[in-house]
C-alpha cells in the first residue's frame, strides 16, 4: 500500500507532522536569544501585548516552550514532578492543533524510551483524544507523515488505543484504513507499538490478520481462524452425512 496522498491533509496537520512544533513555539514566543525591548517598547510594540491564533499569551507560550525544555532533557526520576508538570502543561491545551503542535514537539525532543516512560500513557491519551469524527483520517495519514521516530511511534500509539477504546467511532472505510496502515507500519515499528497495533488490529479486523502480523499461519502446523473454521465445517457436514 503507497503512503497517502498529502492533499487530504488539513494545512495544521501538515504544521505539526512536517515542520514541527518548535518552528511555531519559537516564532510566537521570542526566545532568549533574541534581543529584548527596552521598557517603552515593550508598552509601545503591539506584538507584545498580542495573543496567538489560539489564544495563548506571550506569558502561556513562554510556559509551554519551557515544557518542552524540561522534557527534552535526561532525568534519573521518570516521574517527577518537573516531568508531570511540563507534560500537564502541555495536555492543558484545549484546541487540538495546539494541543497536537506541542505534543509531537514532546514527544521528538524526549530522550525517554517509550516503553520505560511512565508519561508516555498520559501522553498518547492526550493524542488520541485530538483526531474526532473525519479528522481521523488526517490523524492515520500522519503516521506516515510524521518523520520524528519517536513522535511517530506516540502517533501509532494514539491510534491504536483510539481502535480498542473508541471502535464504534470508526466508520467502516476508516477500519479499513487503519488495518491497512498497520500492516503497512508493523515490522518498522518498535516492539512496544509493534503489541499495541497488532491488539488493535485484532480489534478492528479479526484475529487472522493480527495474527498473521505476528507471523502466524505462514508454517505448516499453524492454522488461522478461518482455516480452523472451515476444517470444522467440513468434519460437522460429515456427521450429518453419516447420520
Amino acid at each position: 500500500m503507497q503512503a497517502p496522498s498529502k492533499a487530504r491533509v488539513p494545512a495544521w496537520l501538515l504544521l505539526a507532522g512536517l515542520v514541527g512544533a518548535s518552528v511555531v513555539i519559537w516564532a510566537l514566543a521570542p526566545s532568549s536569544k533574541q534581543r529584548k525591548p527596552d521598557a517603552d517598547s515593550d508598552r509601545d510594540e503591539p506584538a507584545a501585548q498580542a495573543t496567538s491564533a489560539s489564544g495563548n499569551t506571550a506569558g502561556d507560550l513562554s510556559r509551554l516552550r519551557r515544557a518542552i525544555e524540561v522534557l527534552s532533557r535526561a532525568h534519573e526520576d521518570l516521574a517527577g514532578s518537573d516531568r508531570r508538570g511540563a507534560m500537564n502543561d502541555l495536555l492543558s491545551q484545549n484546541d487540538a492543533p495546539s494541543r497536537l503542535t506541542l505534543l509531537l514537539e514532546a514527544a521528538a525532543a524526549d530522550p525517554t524510551e517509550p516503553a520505560k516512560d511512565p508519561l508516555w500513557a498520559e501522553m498518547v491519551q492526550g493524542l488520541s483524544t485530538v483526531w474526532q469524527g473525519d479528522g481521523i483520517n488526517a490523524g492515520i495519514d500522519l503516521m506516515f507523515l510524521e518523520s520524528r521516530p519517536r513522535a511517530r511511534d506516540a502517533v501509532v500509539s494514539a491510534f491504536a488505543k483510539l481502535a480498542l477504546e473508541r471502535t464504534g467511532e470508526l466508520t467502516p472505510e476508516q477500519r479499513q484504513k487503519l488495518t491497512e496502515s498497520f500492516i503497512d507500519l508493523h515490522n518498522r515499528l518498535p516492539a512496544l507499538q509493534q503489541r499495541e497495533v497488532e491488539a488493535a488490529t485484532r480489534k478492528i479486523a479479526g484475529n487472522d490478520v493480527a495474527d498473521l502480523m505476528q507471523g502466524k499461519g505462514m508454517a505448516s502446523d499453524e492454522e488461522l481462524e478461518v482455516q480452523r473454521a472451515y476444517k470444522r465445517s467440513l468434519q460437522e457436514n460429515r456427521s450429518v452425512a453419516t447420520q
